[in-house]
């Protein structure tokens, strides 16, 4: 039998029956076989999630539970989160689910797989069938097959992570973009467009997707207008049509952006993102490396010539082709040379192409081969992705030698034999911490950390966790800032040795070097420096998974400011590089993860600041501190606009003094404001041999500041 027969013989096998009905049964059947797997996937696991893995999740049960209370709220919400670097709309499909079934882990990884997951793998096989010219139906489910056997298709969602969902929307703009590439369709420039900007809207990597599309485009309108120049008419006016219709799409998916995420657009042009995630960027080996083996190095093998063969011997469609390996080859320059980022929902930037470049590999031997050869190909083939998906979602795939890179990485349930240990550690520390003292956990890896200790007390009091305020913030040096203000507010700091810091090997990864400031505080209290005498250790300990003992320190007394000084002079030592968001000005008794709506420091100008007290505070007791840690010339001059929050106070005593590092006093100056009084601020002091300056506010006769006396400073500058 000859190839053309070969396919003629399938197809009208297909047709044979009533074309729906067949749809509909296979349709039913993936439906199933999602279900099916998911179910018994996460019924495996046995472990309590953290970070990413659980994070939309929780939004996900946070939102549907304000939806059981209060639509007009949960709507409120949505609308708020828009403006956020992560908001709800992503995980809006997913509510009635959630809603119907119970806040499940199950019901969660169900419907990301059933909402996103499976018009994912649909809509990949309709792009296929626009690469691969024979009989669409079989291109069509074969495709979707194969979609569904790569592992790291199944493997962000079962994570835990929603991001597929935007996923879909760069995989329309594709099929769109390819039912004609001349886009002459009025109508495909608009939805192009629109399918953009929501992809981005839903997660904002997909900004990277969008850029690569465009870039693809632009591309191969050029490649065309070079190779027809010679001999079609008007190919100058069809490449400034081309120019103005690329152009016409940006501007449809910026305008996209603007009416749903305008705050992103903001902090776009305001915010280094490249700076603020540089802790995720690993070397070049390091990523290349990792993304090689998310996939497997025979699959990579099979994708490379399922493209080159299938262009040498004319079995795909050349223009799809183009365009796809464009897209692709942009996305790597991106994402592997760029911005090289490790964690595994970003593998969903070269999913599709991994898949795409798969069913070109089936087809074009389909086409190009002969009965006996093509038989032992496929069949190796399917041997090889059956078994390629059993070792990356099972427990089969855990073993490491030298054979294994070339098989998919291992993304097996996630089992903790310690599960138990941590619920009764998190009790343990809920009753310690009863009264909402916070709690500051020295520890950040992917075996323990804050976000596991707060998990797990979700599981054991899920109507009151959130009474147990444990945090590891900052933990990512070139993200966070200096950890003195919560060092200062804890009660409690939990120490876990070894060190606990996140891996290179680790599924949720950091490049190596990232949590200076996490090892700082370990540092300071395995080996008593001053703030540390401030703390007893507790005789309770608990041994985690990999010999991790955790041991509690409660706090003695207040730190002093001198002690708060040397704490933030030695970090500064240990860790020369400022964090990333560490501004000029902190508070010494106001940490920012205390209260979540406001920022008792906001920087409004280069060298201009806000400062603010509490307005929310009920504890009679606001910040009389604050720090600057920015460069003190020998003559300091400060300026500023003070105003009170409200006119019950009696009046405030405002002091500045410049600091060494070990916190001595060198100078000071001082001086009385009254509501109602025109209170712009103007001190002068000496500041050589300063290395800080300190403000300290209370009231007139010197009694703890109180919340009838909150107060704000704005355009607050210090000049040399």
């Amino acid at each position: 039998m000859n190839n053309h027969s070969f396919l003629k013989s399938l197809n009208t096998k297909l047709n044979s029956q009533s074309s729906f009905q067949i749809n509909s049964i296979i349709l039913l059947i993936v439906v199933l076989i999602i279900t099916v797997i998911t179910s018994i996937y996460v019924s495996n696991e046995h472990t309590i999630y953290w970070w990413d893995f659980v994070g939309y999740q929780n939004a996900a049960n946070n939102l549907t539970n304000l939806f059981r209370a209060s639509p007009q709220r949960a709507i409120d919400d949505i609308f708020g989160s828009l403006s956020q670097q992560k908001n709800y709309l992503v995980v809006l499909p997913l509510i009635p689910f959630l809603y119907l079934f119970g806040n499940h882990r199950i019901v969660y990884i169900l419907s990301i797989n059933l909402v996103y997951l499976l018009p994912f793998s649909l809509l990949l096989g309709s792009i296929a069938t626009k690469l691969i010219p024979v009989p669409s139906r079989w291109v069509f489910w074969s495709t979707v097959a194969i979609a569904l056997l790569i592992p790291m298709s199944w493997s962000p969602g079962l994570r835990g992570y929603p991001d597929i969902g935007a996923t879909l929307f760069i995989l329309l703009a594709i099929l769109i973009y390819l039912q004609n590439i001349r886009l002459t369709a009025w109508w495909q420039i608009p939805v192009i467009g629109l399918c953009l900007g929501i992809s981005i809207v839903l997660r904002r990597h997909f900004a990277y997707s969008a850029i690569a599309f465009l870039a693809a485009v632009s591309c191969q309108t050029m490649i065309n207008f070079l190779t027809t120049f010679n001999y079609v008419n008007n190919s100058w006016k069809r490449l400034l049509e081309s120019a103005i219709k690329i152009s016409l799409i940006s501007l449809s998916s910026f305008l996209t952006i603007s009416i749903f995420a305008w705050g992103f657009i903001q902090s776009s042009l305001t915010e280094n993102y490249r700076t603020l995630y540089a802790a995720w960027s690993l070397s070049i080996p390091d990523i290349f490396w990792r993304y090689a083996c998310f996939y497997g190095l025979i699959t990579l093998l099979l994708v490379a010539t399922g493209f080159s063969l299938g262009l040498l011997t004319k079995s795909l469609i050349p223009s799809t082709t183009i365009f796809l390996l464009l897209f692709g080859i942009f996305s790597l320059a991106e994402w592997l040379i760029l911005l090289r980022y490790g964690n595994i929902h970003y593998s969903l930037h070269f999913t599709p192409i991994i898949v795409l470049g798969l069913a070109s590999f089936i087809w074009t031997t389909i086409n190009t081969f002969r009965d006996k050869t093509r038989l032992i190909i496929l069949s190796l083939t399917g041997i090889f992705l059956f078994g390629n998906f059993a070792l990356g979602l099972t427990t089969i795939g855990k073993f490491n030698n030298s054979l294994r890179p070339l098989f998919a990485t291992n993304f097996s349930p996630l089992i903790r034999s310690d599960y138990d240990e941590v619920l009764r550690l998190s009790d343990y520390l809920s009753k310690l911490a009863k009264n909402r003292e916070l709690v500051y956990v020295a520890a950040s890896s992917n075996l323990f950390n804050a976000n596991i200790i707060r998990n797990a007390n979700r599981i054991i009091n899920p109507e009151s966790w959130s009474n147990l305020r444990a945090i590891s913030k900052p933990h990512i040096d070139t993200r966070d800032t200096y950890p003195l203000p919560e060092l200062l507010e804890a009660q409690y700091i939990v120490i876990a040795n070894p060190f606990q810091k996140v891996l290179l090997t680790d599924e949720q990864v950091l490049k190596p070097g990232q949590q200076d400031l996490v090892k700082f505080v370990y540092d300071a209290f395995t080996q008593n420096f001053p703030i540390a005498q401030d703390f007893q250790k507790l005789p309770e300990e608990f041994i985690l998974d990999g010999g991790i003992t955790v041991s509690f320190y409660q706090r003695l007394r207040p730190t002093s400011v001198a002690t708060a000084v040397q704490t933030l002079s030695a970090v500064q030592k240990q860790i020369p590089q400022r964090p990333g968001r560490q501004l000029d000005w902190m508070s010494l008794n106001q940490s920012p993860y205390i209260t979540y709506n406001y920022s008792a420091v906001t920087q409004v100008s280069d060298d201009g600041y806000k400062l603010m007290t509490d307005p929310s505070d009920t504890t009679k007791q606001t910040s009389k501190y604050f720090l600057y840690l920015g460069q003190v010339s020998e003559s300091v001059k400060i300026t500023g606009k003070f105003d009170f929050l409200n006119q019950e106070c009696d009046g405030l005593f405002l002091a500045f003094s410049s600091l060494d590092e070990q916190g001595n006093l060198l100078d000071t100056t001082t001086n009385n404001y009254f509501p109602g009084d025109l209170s712009d601020l103007n001190f002068s002091l000496a500041g050589k041999n300063s290395v800080y300056l300190l403000l300290e506010n209370m009231t007139i006769d010197r009694d703890e500041l109180t919340d009838k006396c909150g107060w704000i400073i704005n355009d607050l500058v210090v000049d040399d």
